[in-house]
């Protein structure tokens, strides 16, 4: 029994070292979960504008499949014809509505002068040799050696202009090489150089002292308009020429005011016209100026040379967004400014007839453009005529609107009868600054977009506000035309002319 026992208790001592010394052979613990099919998506940032009652334009249905819609289905703000000087044309505006389409706010919306563009019209095959560039028609003027982009998506290439091409072109020469890849129709063509500065050289040198009236040149790369200011340069030597007369892109001469030379300019001396501008805007000849026997390509002494209608016709784009006005571009002068307004004149009917006597009131039809307290309004109607004075402010707006006046009036009048502001043509008559040339000079999309911040109370906006156009929101402008009328010197230049120009909206977030 003795033994048995001391053999049991060596069997346990065996086995409790069995047991500690065996602890590293079984598994520790565990526990896992997992959250699978997270999921980020961007938002979307679209935007469309619709003009009027026209149509609408949407960035998604731009054929680049880049969110930026130039096609020209985009519909026309305004198509105006048979205009005259001093005249307000009675649809001389046009109702144009901002609405951001997509999912997130933008930060910023901006307004520019439409680029120099158009779109492809047949397919560049990947490979090719390319050497001309057909296109829609041309919406501005590209110069000799200005930098055409074609694009496609995320695919693009860089040509240059081997010619000067005019608006309206269908086809823009490029110096040849192979297409990277095989651009389809309706690939967009634009040139990035629509505002900048074009060079040329003399071909045959300047004698020092020597009276200089003319350049010559083997082949001017863009059109001159007279009065632009010409920089001659060769080395440290500079002079500056004033042309005297316009001429044409491939021109071999370019006439200047005689002066004398500063220094013997040698042949290959530069010279750049120093008049920048963004040439969207292009005048060409009409078909029919004013109807049968007049027609706009008879005028033979209209050059568009310059683009002289583009640079007198008068832009003003004014923001009636919630009823609050803002006055973007355009004259805007004390008291209009303060109140929001851009100086627009008005051409409109009465909605009712109006007897002879002392006024207090009048109706008016739609108003469209807008009315500055004390303001002369003329009465006309056959050879009859009047003037009654404003006695309230009136703005853009819709609907039968009952005006304010003081005055007499000598003759009834009828619905056919015409109301214009004499004080706003006034005012307009003299600018000379805000025209649609030094419009898109000033504001193209590479230099001096403009930011348009919300309005916060008419006349003035809410810069510091971090959303500009939120997701859903939509904002209104009215943008119009006027051409004002010389003083007292007949436009006969800008007979049978037709400006043709683009606005651009843009969002970012």
């Amino acid at each position: 029994m003795v033994k048995l026992k001391s053999l049991l208790l060596g069997l346990m001592v065996i086995g409790a070292v069995a047991y500690f010394g065996g602890g590293g052979t079984f598994a520790s613990f565990s526990a896992e979960t997992t959250n699978p099919g997270s999921a980020i998506a961007s938002g979307t940032l679209t935007m469309s504008d619709t003009v009027t009652s026209v149509g609408t334009c949407a960035s998604t249905n731009a054929p680049t499949s880049n969110n930026f819609n130039s096609s020209t289905a985009c519909p026309q703000m305004l198509n105006l014809t048979n205009i005259a000087p001093g005249v307000p044309s009675p649809t001389g505006s046009a109702e144009v509505t901002i609405q951001n389409t997509g999912s997130i706010d933008a930060a910023k919306l901006f307004l520019y002068a439409g680029s120099v563009q158009s779109s492809l019209t047949t397919a560049l095959t990947g490979g090719a040799s390319v050497s001309t560039l057909p296109i829609a028609a041309l919406r501005g003027a590209v110069n000799k050696g200005d930098s055409i982009v074609v694009s496609y998506g995320t695919q693009s290439q860089t040509f240059v202009a081997s010619a000067a091409v005019a608006g309206g072109a269908t086809a823009i020469p490029v110096t040849a090489q192979n297409a990277v890849y095989a651009f389809p129709i309706d690939s967009s063509v634009q040139d990035s150089n629509g505002n900048s500065l074009f060079s040329n050289q003399l071909s045959t040198g300047l004698t020092s002292g020597a009276s200089v009236s003319a350049f010559a040149v083997s082949s001017l790369s863009g059109a001159i308009a007279s009065g632009d200011t010409l920089v001659l340069t060769s080395g440290s030597n500079t002079q500056t020429f004033v042309a005297s007369a316009p001429a044409l892109a491939g021109a071999t001469s370019v006439s200047v005011s005689p002066q004398a030379a500063n220094f013997s300019y040698p042949v290959g001396a530069t010279f750049i016209d120093t008049v920048t501008r963004n040439t969207n805007c292009y005048d060409t000849k009409t078909a029919t100026a004013g109807g049968s026997p007049s027609k706009g390509a008879d005028l033979n002494f209209n050059p568009t040379v310059g683009n002289p209608s583009c640079g007198t016709l008068l832009l003003w784009v004014q923001e009636t967004t919630g009823g609050k006005y803002y006055c973007w571009t355009g004259q805007g002068s004390s008291p209009e400014s303060a109140n929001g307004l851009c100086v627009v004149p008005i051409s409109v009917h009465p909605s009712a007839s109006i007897s002879s006597g002392a006024k207090s009131t009048i109706s008016l039809a739609s108003v469209n453009g807008n009315i500055q307290n004390n303001d002369t309004l003329k009465i006309a109607e056959g050879t009859k005529s009047d003037t009654l004075t404003a006695g309230q402010v009136q703005r853009f707006a819709t609907g039968v609107t009952s005006l304010t006046v003081s005055g007499t009036l000598a003759n009834s009048y009828t619905t056919a009868a015409v109301i214009t502001d004499t004080t706003a043509q006034g005012l307009l008559n003299s600018d000379q600054a805000n025209t649609i040339t030094n419009f898109d000079t000033a504001h193209n999309y590479q230099v001096g977009k403009i930011q348009l911040a919300p309005i916060l109370t008419d006349g003035t906006t809410d810069t510091a506000n971090p959303v500009q156009l939120s997701n859903g929101a939509s904002r209104t402008f009215q943008i119009g035309v006027y051409m004002p009328a010389g003083s007292g010197i007949p436009q006969n230049f800008l007979q049978g002319l037709q400006s043709t120009f683009g606005l651009g909206w843009h969002i970012d977030q």
